[in-house]
């Protein structure tokens, strides 16, 4: 104990007190993790829209997508809006996901944003419905800290919850919060992208009712925007009658205001691409590659950005003279019903050794986790062939540096579609990924791999 007179300093879960000249440190107790730091546990960090680990998923080009834009800033500034749930759809590549993370970004700066939830097919983390609630509850407690507290007892007093169903997790994270925490001031703004992409169709519409659901009662103060394709299933749920008041639908649609943003995006990317590609010694002609191109290639996107940010992302290659990747797309079918996938025929139909190219795209597609040197292990291949194949593939896929430092190693496609492209035999043909020798021979691979110890153990996350 400490004599009178005696001044003790505080050190975390410890004292150290000065007794007649003496320094004693009084033993530390832990009483465990507070709430937060087990709700922090269940984050998913590579699913919000600033993530570092999110370096490919672009925010719309500066000038294009306006229209929506100001549409969703109108919905979001309703502090008593009748319809606090947007659905934002349209088709694949149409740029649902750049518009949702420009608006999540706008959001932010201006103080508004709760929170937000990019799902990615494949993805341990972003490809399930597990970490969103807890990670959508944790922003909130950063960009509004009077749920903070509240947030917290709820995850002490029970932490279980955190297992739990859908309901019962926006029960204690989302609802109960708002209820008892002081007034905001700001009306919170949740955004929802790529549903779905969660691998559980029945979850999808489970999240949907339950969000629905706390919003009806008009005692959870949010705005939600939830982004997917317009699938069937999803349909059903958000446009039934029950939903109507409390739930409207915005549709991106391949109109005119779509091909002149592609038009301008195109534009502005081929004068960088010319300015980049001329610094590096590269003969280009002036003007290229000129409005006549650019507007076939307009035409050729059917007025999707996937289309167009795929063709840049192939012609703006380092290693190869830009106009003849442009003549390589120029010379696709331009009346083709399918362009997106003659693209992607295009881009793999490049690289020589279709075996490997094959192998090297199950075991990406398969197991979501692994690097290039990874892949060479499990397929054993001499060091280096993945890196060497997958470069030739830099319009489709993602291939981090060896020594990269606070990104993921792992190979990752850049589109869902690419990955749907690759497991339809309808569509890729001789490069579809779906065949059951060429799976069963991976999964023997990597089993052998791992078993022999040649492999560690990826990282999942």
């Amino acid at each position: 104990m400490p004599l009178a007179g005696d001044r003790p300093v505080q050190f975390q879960n410890s004292t150290l007190y000065n007794v007649a000249g003496n320094m004693n440190l009084s033993h530390a107790t832990n009483f465990g993790e507070s709430g937060l730091d087990i709700l922090f546990r269940a984050v998913s960090l590579d699913a919000m829209h600033n993530a570092a680990e999110r370096p490919a998923d672009p925010a719309c080009h500066p000038g294009t997508r306006g229209a929506i834009l100001d549409e969703l800033d109108r919905w979001s500034s309703e502090q008593l809006s009748e319809n606090p749930v947007l659905w934002l759809h349209g088709c694949a590549g149409i740029g649902k996901s750049a518009v949702a993370q420009q608006f999540a970004a706008s959001c932010h700066d201006r103080g508004q944003l709760g929170g937000s939830f990019f799902f990615k097919r494949g993805s341990a983390s972003r490809g399930n419905w597990r970490s969103v609630i807890p990670t959508l509850a944790y922003q909130l407690t950063v960009a509004f800290p009077q749920l903070g507290p509240v947030i917290q007892r709820a995850v002490e007093t029970d932490r279980l919850v955190l297992g739990k169903a859908i309901r019962q997790q926006l029960e204690k994270f989302i609802v109960q919060p708002f209820r008892d925490a002081p007034t905001l001031g700001a009306r919170p703004i949740l955004v929802i992208d790529g549903l779905d992409e969660c691998e559980d169709r029945g979850a999808q519409a489970t999240l949907i009712r339950a969000l629905i659901g706390i919003l009806r009662s008009g005692d959870t103060p949010l705005h939600i925007l939830i982004c997917s394709r317009s699938e069937p299933h999803l349909r059903e749920v958000f446009e039934s009658p029950e939903h109507s008041t409390v739930c409207r639908g915005l549709e991106i649609r391949p109109d005119h205001a779509a091909y002149a943003d592609i038009r301008q995006y195109l534009t502005q990317e081929f004068s960088r691409i010319y300015q980049t590609h001329s610094a590096r010694g590269t003969v280009l002609e002036d003007g290229w590659p000129g409005e006549e191109t650019t507007q076939k290639l307009v035409e050729m996107s059917s007025g999707t950005f996937i289309h167009a940010s795929t063709v840049l992302r192939y012609i703006d290659d380092e290693y190869s003279h830009p106009a003849e990747q442009l003549a390589a797309v120029l010379n696709l079918d331009p009346a083709s019903l399918t362009p997106l996938d003659d693209l992607y025929t295009q881009i793999l139909s490049v690289i020589p050794d279709k075996s490997i190219l094959l192998r090297i795209l199950h075991a990406v597609r398969q197991t979501g986790c692994l690097d290039p040197e990874q892949i060479d292990i499990v397929l054993r291949m001499r060091r280096g062939t993945s890196r060497a194949v997958l470069r030739g593939l830099h319009a489709v896929v993602q291939v981090y540096p060896v020594r990269t430092i606070g990104y993921p190693k792992r190979v990752e496609l850049l589109h869902a579609s690419f990955g749907d492209f690759l497991v339809d035999s309808q569509r890729s043909f001789l490069f579809c990924v779906s065949g059951e020798d060429l799976h069963n021979t991976t999964v023997h691979d990597m089993a052998s791999a791992l078993s022999s110890g040649s492999l560690e153990p990826p990282d999942f996350r």
